[in-house]
């Protein structure tokens, strides 16, 4: 089986080197070839493999769905990043070498990949596009120091309450399946997966094969609770209005915008944003699951 090792070297905090994944690796039967993800990856994702192991969190994961043409190739995540929400969605919440030792017997899930297009042409994405407070928070966050890495959730957390805090609501029509939805919202989250940003498991009910996005409204008169429930958010589900659709539209006049951890700053002029799913989806090994039916 020709298996690739795509790693991020810089991810997490007390994981495995790229020299130990490959040991874990070689004990579990599988030779890889090891490639960074800091550069030359593309180049590497056009060979022909069997197996992709994606070693790295959730920024590294999104670049392979971002760059990989050929959807039949296999995957398989090894979490070793900060928020690893790719990796929850799917149920990969065990120690590596508990993960590795699975991957012989391990079948395949569907992981649907989304498509946002607007003034940055078409983006594929995996966990959400957004608008308002995350995207807002996510952007002020660049270029500051950050803390150490496994305190980066809390961190994150902290500093969405801040600007949750302070933040103005923003008016906003969204055509979901061909109905509007118009209000002034403090946040607008059209979700892939159930988790993103800091390890936030705002959308409660969404599921990562389903075909479905689940878009998530906050309200002005849900800040006070939405502060509260970012204070511990496995407690509860989040003070959230959420619709379920395949196709969602809107136009974006305001406010800052993000593509998973991608911002863009406010247009200068309104433009229209189309969010879809993109036509195939990723198969991604996970131990301990049954078989999917074709």
């Amino acid at each position: 089986m020709r298996t690739l090792l795509l790693h991020n070297p810089t991810a997490g905090n007390g994981h495995p080197s790229g020299e130990e994944l490959i040991d874990l690796l070689a004990s579990a039967g599988f030779s890889p070839e090891y490639q960074s993800s800091k550069k030359g990856y593309k180049k590497a994702l056009r060979k022909k493999w069997d197996l992709i192991l994606v070693a790295g969190g959730d920024g590294t994961v999104t670049k392979v769905a971002r760059t990989l043409e050929d959807r039949e190739k296999l995957l398989a995540i090894l979490p070793v990043g900060t928020a690893n929400n790719v990796a929850s969605a799917l149920g990969l919440n065990g120690e590596i070498e508990t993960i590795i030792e699975g991957l012989p017997s391990a079948e395949s899930k569907r992981l649907d990949v989304g498509l946002a297009r607007g003034p940055w042409g078409k983006r594929r994405f995996l966990e959400a596009v957004g608008f308002g407070t995350i995207a807002k928070a996510i952007a002020h966050s660049d270029g500051r120091e950050k803390p150490p890495i496994g305190l980066r959730v809390y961190w994150g957390r902290e500093e969405l309450q801040q600007y949750l805090k302070e933040a103005t609501p923003e008016r906003y029509e969204v055509d979901i399946d061909g109905e509007v939805f118009a209000g002034e919202f403090l946040l607008v989250e059209i979700m892939n997966l159930g988790r993103t940003g800091p390890a936030l498991p705002i959308a409660s009910t969404a599921a990562h094969d389903d075909g479905l996005f689940d878009i998530i409204f906050l309200f002005e008169s849900d800040r006070a609770p939405m502060l509260s429930w970012l204070e511990d958010p496995e407690s509860e589900p989040p003070p959230v209005t959420v619709r379920k659709g395949r196709e969602v539209r809107l136009r974006w006049e305001r406010g800052h915008a993000r593509i998973d951890d991608r911002v863009y700053h406010p247009p200068k002029k309104g433009c229209a944003v189309k969010i879809t799913l993109d036509d195939c989806e990723l198969r991604v090994l996970v131990p301990g699951v049954p078989a999917q039916a074709d």
